[in-house]
């Protein structure tokens, strides 16, 4: 028992120290559900009597746990959790089979932590400790009985998963859980006292909801100045370059949109009426991801910008691009958030 609440406490101490890496999840509220398979480690059932000292082998059961928490736009996350937890009884040591069914009903508060590694999947760990009620229905044979009893003990845990962004505000999640109790009093239906155990493994897959995603409209690309009106006697002169255009991009990607697409097509036909003799094109991210992944993200958006520029008729050799990954944002942010107006490609006509 005291390993395992140290094996506990190393997972809590290992999530606090590592607050410091960078995250990539959005801040605020949401709320999740995992459930899948549970396997219980064998449960030693002790006290004095005849009959009364077993070893319990469960089949393999199953768990949910729907919860609802908070991210607080650093990687840390805590959640609030209600678990239910079963399994049907194999067999029993020194008897012939076995019956009944080993529950745990569970409330916990846990401590995550989100890894930014780039991109959208997201490993994390973290640590929990609650109350649950463990509930030993109609085990037997114990002695001259059975026990049908329950009884409500502290509860602790470890956790470990793996979680994918599927757009800024659900992600899909699979994890593993080592989940323990005190050990629960219980009387056999003989009144004999005895000390039961409960502990398991349980491989889960699930989602959570976030609420904290910023808003996915992106600003409206900025309108060409009007001309200047000549002079009566003078000849009149052409629109002054240089000349920019901004398109923005989806989170993660470097694909074309529609508006970034009615945009480009403006910038070429501007470029081709007013003679603009070269195109620079510079990527940019934003601070979501690590600095080495945004700067190979915002030339993808740089070269995407490219190929739509030279098959809408412009040479090549009259195009320049470049790549500044998240270190000249239009909207300065912290490390980690996701602001769409520095997902963007800036146009320069010369």
């Amino acid at each position: 028992m005291r390993q395992k609440i140290l094996a506990c406490a190393a997972v809590g101490l290992g999530v606090l120290s590592a607050t410091s890496l960078g995250h990539a999840a959005p801040k605020g509220p949401f709320v999740g559900i995992m459930g899948g398979a549970n396997f219980t480690d064998d449960q030693d059932i002790s006290g004095t009597g005849v009959g009364i000292n077993r070893s319990v082998d469960t089949d393999t059961g199953w768990a949910v746990l729907p919860s609802i928490g908070y991210r607080y736009g650093n990687g840390v996350r805590t959640e609030l959790e209600l678990g239910y937890r079963t399994n049907d009884v194999d067999s029993l040591s020194g008897a012939v089979g076995g019956s009944g069914e080993l529950t745990a009903k569970s409330v916990m508060l846990n401590l995550l932590y989100d890894f930014n590694i780039g991109g959208r999947v997201s490993p994390y760990i973290g640590a929990g400790a609650g109350y649950a009620q463990v509930d030993y229905d109609s085990v037997a044979p114990v002695g001259a009985g059975r026990i049908d009893d329950e009884e409500n003990v502290f509860a602790y845990q470890g956790i470990a998963g793996l979680s994918y962004w599927l757009n800024n505000s659900v992600e899909l999640a699979a994890e593993y859980r080592y989940f323990a109790t005190q050990d629960p009093d219980f009387r056999t239906s003989a009144g004999v006292p005895v000390e039961g155990e409960y502990n398991s493994h349980a491989a889960l897959i699930g989602f959570r909801i976030n609420f904290g995603a910023p808003a996915a409209a992106e600003p409206a690309p900025v309108a060409p100045a009007p001309a200047p009106a000549p002079a009566p006697v003078a000849e009149p002169e052409p629109p002054a370059l240089p000349r920019n255009f901004i398109v923005f991009f989806d989170w993660d990607r470097s694909d074309i949109t529609a508006e970034a697409d009615a945009i480009l097509r403006d910038a070429v036909a501007y470029a081709q009426q007013h003679g603009a003799v070269r195109i620079s094109a510079t990527g940019h991210a934003d601070r979501s991801g690590s600095d080495e992944y945004n700067m190979k993200l915002s030339m993808r958006r740089a070269k995407a910008v490219e190929s739509h520029v030279i098959a809408s008729g412009i040479a090549a050799s009259e195009i320049s691009i470049a790549a500044k990954g998240e270190r000249e944002p239009l909207v300065p942010t912290e490390d980690g958030v996701r602001e769409p107006q520095n997902r963007r490609v800036e146009i320069i006509l010369e």
